[in-house]
């Protein structure tokens, strides 16, 4: 969504269709559940913006085009909405080549790939789900997750020594994440003054631990995660926690902060280990917490390495260009391509 501004400035117009509501979205984000009372209301809604695609030069679809359909109706939407991008900054495939279900991995566990293999190009967030889409085509295009840094301060925002701020920001879907590594903060956190911040947690039984659940707003998310010492990104080391694209970490890393992360996935390529932080294995985070915490020093000039290189390699600055063009060139192949087959 943040493109928007900038490729409308590049003459790009664009219309947003999403297939849930924002009541959906903000049941989610405040409780987890999903309200699957509203997909009949929203699969009519999709139908209709695919069914006006001819008027455009192409479409982008995030993942897929309807959630669980089967291929026979998602090829239905792409011949009507092509040429058409997939965009996918998560391992979605893995909802359903892994789905505990014979019966869903039977159904859908081909539908992404043979989605992919029809898209006028692919744009992936990581190399983990570019490489899965390139088993199938070679139009492909790797994309990471950016942020805009107008949005995030220009310089180290101070904040007071003590208490030490652990940071973590997610949603109610990916706490387990957090809880995962809790043992070892509340060991760090034992006989030191520490705050552990949970941006958007689903609220958990901390077992004493020191936490603190702050509900995620966008408009706050920047200055409440600028309040941290150290961001954090703990993840299992399982298929779809390789495709996650380490949003947590840049973020981070953007407000100036320097950060720690499992060894998995995007993580291991955002992180650079001992200059802007730390990848820490199972057993080794209360170690990395407590260098960070026993020198200023080190943690502030992470923080900077970190901000340098989101600037480098994570900025809407830097990928918008390039996500203009490449969207560009994917509609001007289509429409030569279609030309060619009239002639």
């Amino acid at each position: 969504m943040h493109y928007l501004p900038f490729l409308r400035a590049q003459g790009i117009e664009c219309d947003v269709s999403s297939f849930f509501d924002a009541g959906y979205t903000r049941a989610v984000l405040a409780s987890g559940h999903k309200r699957w009372w509203r997909f009949a209301g929203s699969l009519v809604a999709r139908f209709r913006a695919v069914a006006s695609a001819r008027k455009y030069d192409l479409v982008v679809v995030h993942a897929e085009f309807v959630p669980f359909a089967p291929f026979a109706v998602e090829r239905w939407l792409a011949r009507m909405a092509t040429p058409y991008v997939v965009d996918f900054d998560d391992a979605f495939f893995h909802s359903y080549d892994a789905h505990p279900s014979w019966l869903v991995r039977r159904m859908f566990g081909r539908k992404l790939a043979r989605l992919m293999a029809g898209a006028a190009v692919n744009v992936a967030g990581n190399e983990y789900v570019a490489e899965y889409a390139r088993r199938v085509t070679d139009r492909v295009s790797v994309v990471p997750t950016v942020v805009d840094l107008k949005r995030f301060p220009d310089s180290p925002r101070a904040i007071l020594p003590r208490p030490f701020r652990i940071g973590w920001i997610g949603s109610p879907a990916t706490t387990g994440h957090l809880q995962s590594v809790m043992g070892e903060l509340a060991e760090f956190a034992r006989g030191r003054d520490v705050e552990i911040l949970a941006i958007g947690a689903k609220p958990f039984d901390a077992a004493g631990a020191p936490i603190r659940f702050v509900e995620w707003n966008e408009s706050t998310e920047v200055e409440e995660l600028s309040s941290a010492h150290v961001g954090i990104m703990p993840l299992p080391d399982t298929p779809f926690a390789r495709g996650k694209c380490g949003f947590k970490l840049i973020q981070a890393m953007a407000c100036w902060r320097p950060v720690i992360g499992s060894p998995v996935g995007a993580n291991c390529q955002i992180v650079e280990h001992g200059v802007s932080g730390f990848l820490a294995r199972s057993g080794e985070w209360a170690a990395m917490l407590t260098r960070l915490y026993d020198d200023p020093g080190l943690a502030e000039s992470m923080g900077s390495a970190g901000r340098q290189s989101v600037a480098r390699s994570y900025s809407l600055e830097v990928w918008a260009p390039r996500l203009a063009s490449l969207w560009v060139d994917a509609a001007r192949r289509a429409q030569k391509d279609k030309l060619d087959g009239n002639s």
